[in-house]
């Protein structure tokens, strides 16, 4: 299916993605863009899921771009690096690490528990939130 049909399926489902990108890879989806919130990316993703010939869908999707607010997070590992990854998800590649305690850049807060970081060191990826704390304000 054409960009256009995804796209109705997503308005369809009552979401607005304005920058919506579909991939179609023999069956597997690969969807990015920017929602409002969860909810309109759990819809969103459902609709998707419902189309002909689709079998899997792999999730970019983001909730913000968070660039511009400068913020930085706590790498909050037990003791170990934090994997930095080529994709949202343990399956992808690691890429490049961020020692324990260290301070990454949070670029884009990703929709599946996952976000866009820039290490110290410059590496960019994926890292789960689970391994990411906020630096209270001084």
């Amino acid at each position: 299916a054409a960009q256009s049909s995804f796209a109705d399926l997503v308005t369809a489902a009552g979401v607005s993605i304005p920058d919506l990108k579909v991939a179609n890879e023999n069956g597997v989806l690969s969807v990015s863009g920017t929602v409002a919130d969860f909810d309109s990316g759990v819809k969103a993703l459902a609709a998707l899921k419902g189309a002909p010939g689709v079998t899997e869908i792999k999730n970019y999707l983001q909730i913000e771009d968070m660039t511009a607010k400068n913020i930085f997070m706590e790498v909050a590992t037990e003791s170990s690096s934090l994997n930095i990854r080529s994709g949202p998800g343990t399956e992808y590649d690691i890429v490049g690490k961020a020692a324990h305690e260290s301070k990454v850049k949070l670029i884009k807060k990703m929709f599946n528990g996952w976000y866009f970081i820039k290490s110290e060191e410059g590496t960019e990826g994926f890292s789960s939130t689970d391994y990411l704390k906020d630096i209270p304000a001084k």
